[in-house]
């Protein structure tokens, strides 16, 4: 759905200053290496502009608790009320607490083996930012977490700090249902998540061996990417392969970027019978996420995961914990972290602008898709369309695996950017009546195997069909007289027959279709 990181040749990760920008000339698009999105040392300084509250950014929480759980699944939790920031330590859990100011210099620093209340009268200014650097030790292994911001009120009441995209991160998250039927399509293979897969199944009852708990499992997939997936650098700089996302090569090769670890993530939860999916959308540093314009941005630059254990969901994101480097020649090994594991969504949202979460399951709503065209979407994933004229569903609408355009209707052209990021379409029949397709119009649907043109449409505009990497086969009529730039580029199982008229539409292309037959 919003995806995807947004790949170059599917695969490099890649940072869409906006969809219906015009992109470089010369290069399709312009690369983005992990190091630009993973957070700096906020050990030492936050590197923030100002401290201040701004009421047009940040917020008093309207929580007063965050939960956190332990690798083993027991809860930690850090709360506040009067002037006190107040810990309940789980049994076999020591952790060290620093209160610090937002540029890195200590007001105090404890360590702790049990439950216990610190009193910070005296200790903060007013509508002031601080941080807490909280480092918790179980079994072993340990978690740093310092994304947990807090203020003093004028009132004298710790309160903690809401990012500023936290709503809509919940919002976002709002499809991870927790219902039996919802949980059962998060068991199933998906594109690129082939967790019924007999390898793939293997390979994961391999690695859990031993686990007696959905949270065992868990940790033991995760802790098998830190420690034998690196990650593929030399992927992000080449612009004229496709590399395979799909988890059973990936496991193979044991090398992959973000998406591919949160696809590995997924599907080899999902075949030990723990729900699981891909998450999609932006990672930044705290400073980042404090700029007004992150909170309409919505150009994916990161992918992740999230798993449901106990009925609750929680986001994991394997690529920032995970130091092993593959350049092209060999693999450099080096000592994971477990910062960004089982993370609740006040701290993650700091760091994480959750665009898309990923479910198949149909997002039920209804709504205008252009001047005299609407859509509704069920619970089954079909999106119907109703009306005429021009069609561009709303940006981010996209949890819907079918499309269907109503008796009646007369649909003239599916405008650009019509179904960006529509990644879990699988074939689409446009009607008779439709006679242009714009550009990017089926931009990144990933999922697409199939699009039936019929022989109204005269023009298909730029990158209308780009990274649609399993479009099998496509038949363009005769009726097309014009066909933009990269149409089709980065689809490399296409067999596709265009018109005669039509020669050398592929010119450029950085990923070539897998045949072209040329119509006399």
């Amino acid at each position: 759905m919003i995806k995807k990181i947004i790949a170059t040749a599917v695969a490099a990760t890649v940072l869409l200053a906006s969809y219906s920008s015009v992109f470089a000339s010369s290069k399709k698009f312009d690369s983005i290496i992990r190091e630009s999105v993973v957070p700096q040392n906020k050990k030492e300084s936050l590197s923030i502009d100002k401290d201040i509250i701004d009421e047009t950014v940040t917020n008093y929480a309207d929580y007063s608790v965050i939960t956190f759980k332990t690798i083993s699944g027991q809860n930690l939790s850090v709360s506040v009320s009067g002037s006190s920031m107040n810990f309940d330590l789980p049994s076999g859990v020591t952790a060290n607490l620093v209160f610090l100011t937002i540029y890195g210099n200590t007001i105090l620093e404890t360590d702790t083996a049990t439950s216990m209340s610190v009193d910070l009268t005296g200790q903060l200014a007013v509508n002031t930012m601080y941080y807490l650097s909280m480092t918790y030790v179980e079994n072993g292994y340990e978690t740093w977490n310092s994304d947990i911001i807090f203020t003093l009120t004028p009132e004298q009441t710790v309160t903690f700090v809401e990012s500023p995209i936290y709503d809509f991160n919940v919002e976002r998250c709002s499809e991870w249902w927790t219902d039996a039927t919802s949980l059962e399509e998060c068991l199933q293979p998906q594109n690129d998540v082939e967790c019924d897969n007999p390898e793939v199944i293997a390979r994961a009852q391999e690695i859990t061996t031993g686990c007696n708990s959905d949270y065992e499992k868990v940790f033991a997939i995760y802790q098998y990417i830190l420690t034998e997936v690196a990650y593929d650098y030399a992927q992000t700089e080449d612009y004229y392969y496709v590399y395979q996302d799909d988890v059973l090569t990936l496991l193979r090769r044991e090398i992959a970027i973000c998406e591919g670890m949160g696809n590995m993530f997924t599907a080899l939860c999902r075949a030990v019978g723990v729900p699981a999916c891909v998450s999609f959308g932006i990672g930044g540093s705290f400073s980042d996420f404090l700029d007004p314009n992150m909170i309409t941005d919505e150009s994916p630059n990161h992918a992740w995961a999230a798993v449901c254990l106990d009925g609750s969901w929680y986001s994991v994101d394997p690529t920032w914990d995970d130091y092993n480097s593959y350049y092209g020649d060999t693999v450099q090994y080096d000592t994971p972290t477990y910062n960004w594991y089982l993370q609740p969504l006040e701290t993650f949202s700091f760091t994480h602008k959750i665009c898309d979460a990923d479910t198949t399951h149909g997002i039920e709503s209804s709504g205008s898709c252009g001047p005299n065209a609407t859509y509704s979407i069920d619970r089954a994933g079909t999106v119907t369309i109703s009306g005429s004229g021009e069609v561009i569903m709303p940006y981010g609408v996209n949890g819907f695996s079918r499309v269907v355009f109503a008796e009646g209707s007369n649909i003239t052209s599916i405008g650009e950017s019509a179904f960006i990021d529509c990644d879990i379409i699988t074939s689409v029949v446009l009607p008779d009546t439709v006679t242009m397709i714009d550009s990017q119009a089926f931009f990144t649907c990933e999922d697409l195997e199939y699009v039936i043109i019929p022989d109204s449409v005269i023009q298909i505009g730029d990158y209308a069909f780009d990274l649609c990497d399993e479009l099998a086969y496509v038949y363009i009529p005769d009726s097309v007289s014009s066909m933009g730039d990269y149409a089709f580029d980065d689809c490399p199982r296409l067999i596709i027959s265009v018109p005669s008229n039509l020669t050398g539409f592929n010119e450029g292309y950085y990923v070539p279709c897998l045949e072209i037959t040329v119509r006399s």
